[in-house]
């Protein structure tokens, strides 16, 4: 079964992608968390950390202005390229807010893939006031809350 979320709520990926990217690839979530606190303070000193990543970078951000401009001479200056991807005044709260988007995003996708259009307290979705469907989210959050929690168990050497 494929999922499209497209049609949901646009919400922020860059840094849950990063992170899960990293952890992918081997890195341990607290070498991850803590290597991005370390790079968001360092560009925060005025420090640039990683000179090649920075060059990488560019060079996709690009290639991606000349093919979305058809324009050879992009100039990525026009962008706002960011040094890192949490806010360097305040990365660990700014990871911890995109932690818990992430997790939003992933309740938001579970919601509209829950095979709960009916609750047999409740009936049919579309037949719904809105306290059913306040109720109808809060089983969704829970459901949601339990398979995490059932997962994270179930996978506890990964978590570490």
């Amino acid at each position: 079964m494929v999922l499209e979320a497209d049609n949901i709520e646009a919400l922020p990926h860059e840094t849950s992608t990063l992170v899960l990217g990293l952890i992918e690839d081997g890195a341990t979530p607290h070498d991850v968390v803590t290597g991005l606190v370390r790079h968001a303070m360092h560009v925060a000193d005025g420090l640039l950390p990683d000179p090649a990543g920075l060059r990488e970078q560019l060079g996709n951000l690009e290639e991606a202005l000349t093919e979305y401009t058809d324009d050879e001479e992009a100039d990525p200056e026009d962008t706002g390229l960011r040094l890192t991807p949490l806010d360097p005044r305040r990365p660990a709260r700014d990871l911890l807010e995109d932690l818990l988007t992430g997790i939003h995003g992933c309740w938001l996708l579970h919601s509209e893939y829950d095979d709960l259009d009916t609750d047999e307290d409740l009936g049919h979705a579309e037949d719904w006031d809105d306290e059913q469907a306040e109720e109808h989210q809060r089983r969704s959050r829970d459901r949601f809350a339990r398979l995490v929690r059932d997962t994270a168990a179930a996978n506890r050497d990964r978590l570490v």
